[in-house]
């Protein structure tokens, strides 16, 4: 089981099935399925709740664990020693957008797999056209890396490029609470 992770005004707890319809709710607004397509139950409970890859906590605004949900951060892991790291991706509640949760949920996370689980290298691979996610993820510290050229199907079938960004652990900028 995953920890729950306190970070500056924002909680990351482990998911469980009772958060599958606030998820689907989430991620069936327009401005999250644009990025985040073709998620129904099944495929929620598969990957996102069971933890598919790695790490996945509901994110809860304020300082209680059990307060409502308003996103997800997930994480995985690169163990190979030579190059290790890890990644991760979020969504937060459109109705949440523009109050430092996503800030907050990614500075949070990154604290724990850097202090707790020793990593020293952290990235992040959205879509070029998510200008407002790049925005949030460089004002934390990441840096472009390059473009990630038809890195990811989109549920028409087609390729879309991805930005790979990424933080070096002690670049991360602080978030203050």
């Amino acid at each position: 089981m995953s920890p729950v992770l306190h970070g500056p005004g924002v909680v990351l707890r482990p998911l469980t099935d009772s958060d599958v319809d606030e998820l689907l709710r989430i991620l069936s607004t327009p401005e999250v399925s644009r990025w985040w397509e073709g998620y129904d139950r099944s495929r929620v409970l598969d990957e996102l709740v069971a933890e598919g890859d790695g790490g996945s906590f509901g994110i809860v605004a304020g300082d209680a664990p059990d307060g409502p949900l308003v996103g997800l951060i997930q994480y995985y892991e690169q163990d190979d020693p030579d190059y290790r790291h890890s990644g991760v991706d979020l969504f937060v509640d459109p109705g949440r957008h523009r109050r430092g949760i996503g800030r907050a949920a990614i500075s949070t996370l990154v604290r724990h797999l850097v202090d707790d689980l020793g990593h020293h290298r952290v990235i992040i691979d959205p879509p070029v056209e998510n200008e407002r996610a790049i925005a949030v993820f460089t004002s934390l510290g990441f840096r472009p890396v390059g473009t990630l050229r038809r890195y990811e199907r989109h549920a028409d079938g087609t390729w879309g490029d991805n930005m790979l960004l990424e933080l070096i652990a002690d670049e991360l900028v602080p978030v203050e609470g």
